[in-house]
């Protein structure tokens, strides 16, 4: 009797854990932007998704290489050094684009955009940093979610 209560308790803490098992994994895959697409996808959700992480990566590359340029980085500038740049951007993207923001991941063409601008941001131009902070906005930046 007490063997088959205990099995009968194994396979229903099983059919209960097995749905929260699947979403943690299809939720850890979003996040890494390895999603497959199913049959119902449609042609836009099929695009690549980045994901956050990497977006992340590569916003502090180029802003880092950015402030590089415009000569501020060093002794009495605005960033001590590439390191104090890259820790500092980071935690300014980190509250950004993560999975609770970005449950979609990134969109690949708004952080293409993203990413030119701060390439084209020309030091000093008040008007150029303002259309970088317009297109890197983490409201452009992530994806919607069906």
């Amino acid at each position: 009797m007490r063997t088959s209560t205990t099995r009968s308790m194994t396979a229903l803490i099983f059919a209960a854990g097995a749905p929260l098992l699947a979403f943690a994994c299809d939720r850890e895959e979003r996040a890494l932007g390895t999603t497959h697409p199913s049959a119902r996808d449609t042609e836009a959700e099929m695009e690549p998704r980045v994901a956050t992480v990497s977006a992340v990566d590569s916003i502090v590359q180029a802003r880092c290489d950015r402030e590089a340029r415009c000569n501020n980085i060093g002794a009495d500038r605005a960033y001590a050094s590439k390191e104090a740049c890259d820790s500092r951007v980071r935690a300014e993207w980190r509250d950004e684009l993560n999975f609770a923001e970005c449950p979609g991941g990134i969109d690949p063409k708004e952080l293409n955009e993203c990413l030119q601008e701060i390439r084209n941001d020309d030091c000093g131009n008040p008007f150029d940093t303002l259309g970088r902070i317009v297109a890197c906005r983490s409201s452009d930046l992530c994806r919607a979610t069906r």
